[in-house]
């Protein structure tokens, strides 16, 4: 459809077809004249006489005029309010050449009068404009658009060129930088560059294509170097990273030849570029071309463009991982070269910003030893980190001699899931892998290990070696050790040593001194983690000066002196590995070693269990050699000096000879008593063979024992309630037997296998014996009326006389019951035959039952037999 003037008569129309039909005249219309014939377009006309621009049209002799119609006035103003139509947007609408719809192709960029002297160049080239054609397909009509905006009437043929109509203004490219702002993928790399003060660069009068990586792509690099990016300490590498990506000058698509070339970028280092079915850069597909800008152009790529010169490291990533003031501290301590060297391996662990401040506030340590203690060397992936595993840190002490202080892994699964802590500092969330180092994020600073005592002291269950330390003093001396390993007995070990331990905590010098050696026996001189004790036997000098026992089979490890009887095991068991402190480790063990040079005799333990009466009643006795010497074995049960006064025998205790029968009847000799295997035995006592003692097992839970005077009258025994056991110092032979068996596993070692050699090194059961705390004095001549034989005897007599009776008034009543039934046959023709009395059946029924055979009560006695 042509346009046709306002007020034309028939004749005028009349008299152009005429023109048109004989080809005489040649049309001398132009673009202005089109627009002007059309009152669709009286807003333009006016807009364009404002601008001052229709001479410009008149001049141009062969262009093209894209004309917005006056709905495309109104949707202007319904976006811009009032605001007039300015001279460049109608410039932006006029192309210098002239461009029928037949010629125009998909993505072609066309140049328009808007000219923005320097923008694109120093050639004063005008904006551009793209054209968009798409193609055909079923259900969807062709459109061709330019700048976005559809041609709904093309074609408008005048004598200096065409118009095409559209119905909404074509809007003029701004700078590079509002240009990301605006368009919705690259709002993410606006942000960044725009938060870093980069995009003052990109708004310059000057051309600059850029290579712009979108949101989707900016995920490619992970959120923690997005983080450092973003953050102020990465903008240098943010400026460098970002100019990698701007190439001075425009570079179109049609611009780019086929095959590969290579564009310079402000950065420095050139970009690789390949044309052929796509387009890539550095190997990164370009999504979007030609994106246009007042100032240039921009193609967006999948992924970041990354400049050879950024290199990541530990350091980088802990600013994106908001540890930037550990950061801080480790440059700060000159100890950058954990986080900036790229070529080295590292396993950081690394508390964030919010807590890293307590590094400062750490008053046991020097802050650079704080920080060396979180870093550990090498590369220590989440796999290899095993409960109870020991990591060897960059913190090397002069109280470990030298070596590195070590920080103890624990994981602990909870719903599939594992947690992993470090000196109890739980770890948060999955290790993050830089270079050749792995960062784990720390939810607070790691704490120096304490010194020993002081670590000890805050252990519940050392409550009673804090004790002997204190009793004896030798805290302070155990403070200035360096390197040592203690291997210290839990309080409950200390209380099963029973009245020994009462013993040793005694306030006697000799007790003390004993005390002493105990202590200083726990003391091995180097230091000896769970980890690195070799499996099977072993020996370590202590600071006692004898040498400990170590066997470790498996995970588990057991210490002490060698020579324990009835155990396979060298002694207690560690029940808790690896207590790390400033000198070394401390391992809880379950039972008190005691060293071989020690010397508890069964006079010690009575004087331990505090059974006073009964110690002085062996000193009247006169066998208190017994208590001293080492050539036999003595089970003793002492009754404490609350059952002597039950007993009421201080008259008795008077009587040397009835003193002396009584402490041989508290002793068994030639054995030592474990009560649960023992339970079902007894021994004879040292009175003699018929004096036997008898243990029982009293609720048959292993919990509680007794112990009796077997054949008394009282069946009550006394309860053990405590017990002690002597420990003999080791004799010249036993010294010489280990230090041969000692050799032999040198010597086999050295020829590269191991076996056991137990048999040599851990010389036989020397005698000692066990002292039992009973509640009770033993007395075999115990008055108990309900357990006296004759009481029995008595019983069992009652019990036969009143089946006698029950028996014959049973048989009486039967008799009764049968004459009665022969009365009844009295017209049979026969008499009732009378009885003679239910006495003659109970009499007879008294001789036919059993008779009585009591046994003789055993005669009482009165005192102790005496000794044969």
């Amino acid at each position: 459809m042509r346009p046709h003037s306002k007020g034309g008569s028939i004749t005028t129309v009349l008299l152009l077809a005429l023109l048109t039909l004989t080809s005489t005249v040649t049309a001398s219309t132009t673009i202005v004249d089109l627009v002007t014939s059309d009152p669709g377009f009286s807003l333009l006309i006016r807009a364009l006489q404002d601008t001052r621009l229709i001479p410009d049209l008149n001049k141009c002799k062969s262009c093209t005029f894209i004309a917005p119609t006056n709905a495309a006035f109104k949707q202007w103003r319904e976006k811009q309010g009032n605001k007039p139509i300015d001279r460049k947007t109608l410039q932006y609408h006029i192309l210098p050449k002239a461009y029928e719809s037949q010629n125009l192709k998909d993505a072609m960029l066309l140049e328009t009068s808007l000219v923005r002297p320097g923008y694109l160049g120093d050639n004063n080239e005008g904006q551009l404009v793209a054209v968009t054609k798409q193609a055909w397909r079923p259900g969807r009509r062709n459109r061709l658009l330019v700048g976005g905006s559809e041609l709904i009437k093309m074609d408008w043929i005048a004598d200096n060129g065409v118009v095409h109509v559209i119905d909404r203004f074509l809007v003029p490219p701004v700078d590079l930088v509002e240009t990301m702002k605006n368009h919705a993928e690259l709002e993410a790399l606006y942000n960044i560059i725009h938060g870093a003060d980069l995009d003052s660069l990109l708004t310059e009068h000057r051309p600059f294509t850029v290579f712009a990586p979108t949101g989707g792509a900016l995920q490619k690099l992970n959120e923690i170097q997005v983080q450092y990016l973003k953050h102020p300490e990465g903008h240098q590498d943010l400026k460098i990273t970002f100019h990698h990506h701007i190439h001075s000058g425009t570079l179109y698509k049609h611009d780019i030849p086929q095959g590969a070339t290579s564009v310079s970028t402000l950065e420095g280092q050139d970009l690789m570029v390949y044309l052929d079915d796509k387009l890539l850069v550095d190997n990164a597909e370009v999504e979007t071309t030609d994106i246009l800008a007042s100032n240039g152009v921009i193609h967006t790529v999948v992924r970041p463009l990354l400049p050879s010169s950024l290199v990541w490291t530990a350091g980088k990533y802990l600013i994106g991982m908001n540890a930037t003031l550990f950061a801080h501290h480790l440059r700060d301590a000159g100890l950058s070269h954990y986080i900036d060297s790229p070529d080295e391996s590292y396993t950081i662990f690394a508390p964030q910003d919010d807590v890293a401040g307590n590094i400062e506030m750490i008053k046991d340590g020097d802050p650079a030893d704080v920080l060396k203690y979180h870093v550990v060397p090498g590369k220590r992936l989440m796999p290899s980190l095993q409960d109870g595993l020991l990591l060897d840190t960059e913190l090397h002490t002069e109280e470990l001699n030298g070596f590195a202080q070590r920080s103890k892994v624990s994981v602990k699964q909870d719903h599939k899931r594992n947690f992993v802590s470090i000196n109890g500092v739980e770890v948060i969330g999955e290790p993050v892998q830089v270079g050749k180092s792995v960062i784990y994020l720390l939810k607070k600073p790691l704490d120096l290990p304490l010194p020993l005592v002081k670590a000890i002291k805050q252990q519940t269950s050392l409550s009673g070696y804090v004790d002997a330390l204190t009793a004896t003093g030798l805290g302070r001396r155990l403070s200035d050790a360096r390197g040592v390993t203690v291997f210290a007995p839990s309080s409950q070990a200390w209380s099963e040593l029973g009245v020994v331990e009462d013993y040793l905590r005694l306030q006697q010098e000799e007790s003390l001194q004993a005390l002493a050696n105990v202590v200083r026996y726990t003391v091995v001189e180097s230091v000896h983690y769970a980890g690195d004790i070799k499996p099977g036997r072993s020996v370590l000098k202590t600071n006692e000066g004898s040498e400990l026992v170590v066997e470790k089979n498996g995970d588990t490890i057991y210490v002490g002196e060698g020579r324990l009887e009835r155990s396979e095991q060298v002694g207690g068991k560690v029940v808790e590995k690896d207590l790390l402190v400033a000198s070394g480790v401390v391992h809880t063990v379950s039972s008190v070693s005691l060293p071989p040079t020690l010397s508890i005799t069964l006079y010690n333990v009575l004087q331990g269990a505090g059974t006073k009466n009964f110690l002085q009643a062996f000193l009247t006795s006169n066998i208190t050699r017994i208590l001293t010497n080492w050539e036999q074995d003595f089970t003793i049960f002492a009754p404490t000096d609350e059952a002597f006064e039950k007993a009421d025998l201080e008259g008795a205790l008077n009587d040397v000879d009835f003193v002396a029968r009584l402490v041989r009847l508290h002793v068994i000799p030639g054995k030592i008593i474990k009560l649960e295997e023992d339970v079902n035995e007894d021994g004879a006592s040292m009175l003699n063979q018929d004096a036997r003692l008898s243990l029982r097992d009293i609720h048959g839970n292993g919990k509680a024992y007794g112990v009796r005077v077997k054949g008394a009258r009282s069946r009550k025994e006394a309860r053990i309630i405590d017990f002690g056991s002597a420990h003999p110092a080791w004799s010249k032979d036993d010294e010489e037997s280990w230090a041969r068996g000692q050799s032999r596993m040198t010597e086999q070692a050295s020829n590269g296998f191991y076996q056991d050699m137990s048999q040599h090194v851990r010389s036989a059961p020397r005698p000692g014996g066990v002292i039992y705390v009973i509640d009770r004095v033993l007395l075999p001549g115990d008055s108990d009326l309900f357990s006296a034989a004759w009481l029995w005897i008595c019983v069992i007599m009652l019990g036969l006389l009143g089946t006698t009776v029950v028996c014959a008034f049973t048989a009486l009543g039967l008799y009764t019951l049968v004459a009665e039934l022969r009365g009844l046959e009295g017209p049979a023709g026969y008499d009732a035959v009378p009885t003679g009395g239910g006495d003659e059946e109970a009499a007879i029924g008294r001789r036919e039952g059993p008779e009585a055979h009591p046994n003789d009560a055993p005669e009482p006695v009165a005192n102790v037999p005496s000794e044969a």
